[in-house]
């Protein structure tokens, strides 16, 4: 155990009657958690996830021969809920099983090699996990996407547009920008101003020892009026 992927007795059912019946291998959902499979335990006999922890994601499955192949996806963006980074130490794969119903077709055990789950104030993750799914000759493989987790092209250029043309955003590349615009005057005030006295200079990324009026930007090293 320590790194590995099990199937379930509910996946093998599934695996039978897509063998004998064919159909679609139909994912429900995908989770990922924070337990620990105890060494006793059968994984096959597993319904859920030790410790579920959070939603997750997967590539549309890619059928070649008999085999089914995606990759599990845990984006940070898609739990805004979660506070707290954890170990992601399992992940589970639901599907419509043998009966009709959601079953636990795939245990994965990653407990030997854990991947850390950031919160997106954190600054977020993506971790993915490469899985290959043995089925019948006649099944094929279908997942049911929850709608709230995709955006349309559209939609996706709006809010970039959106972003873009935010005054606040990118401060980083804004400080720099103002930065280089700072050296830049400095330069022309050297070389294009006659100087009789005793020159200094003054910038604002510290207000110590300086009378100014105005409000004093912190993120750009300017007075603002």
């Amino acid at each position: 155990m320590g790194y590995c992927v099990y199937m379930t007795r509910a996946g093998y059912a599934l695996q039978a009657k897509l063998f004998a019946e064919g159909g679609d291998f139909e994912v429900t959902r995908v989770m990922v958690g924070s337990g620990i499979l105890p060494e006793e335990t059968d994984p096959s006999g597993l319904t859920d996830l030790i410790a579920p922890r959070a939603a997750a994601t997967s590539t549309s499955p890619v059928r070649k021969g008999l085999e089914v192949a995606l990759s599990i996806e845990f984006r940070s963006d898609l739990c805004e809920e979660m506070e707290e980074a954890f170990q992601i130490t399992e992940y589970g794969v639901f599907a419509v099983g043998a009966e009709g119903e959601e079953e636990l077709v795939l245990y994965a055990d990653l407990s030997d090699y854990p991947d850390t789950a950031v919160p997106e104030k954190y600054g977020g993750c993506v971790r993915r996990y490469p899985v290959i799914i043995t089925v019948g000759p006649e099944a094929g493989a279908q997942l049911d996407y929850p709608a709230g987790a995709w955006v349309t092209w559209e939609e996706l250029a709006e809010a970039i547009a959106a972003h873009d043309g935010d005054p606040a955003a990118h401060p980083y590349l804004l400080n720099l920008c103002a930065g280089l615009d700072a050296r830049l005057a400095l330069l022309e005030l050297m070389y294009n101003t006659q100087i009789s006295g005793n020159p200094f200079t003054v910038t604002f990324e510290s207000l110590t020892g300086l009378v100014a009026t105005g409000v004093w930007n912190v993120t750009l090293g300017r007075l603002e009026f």
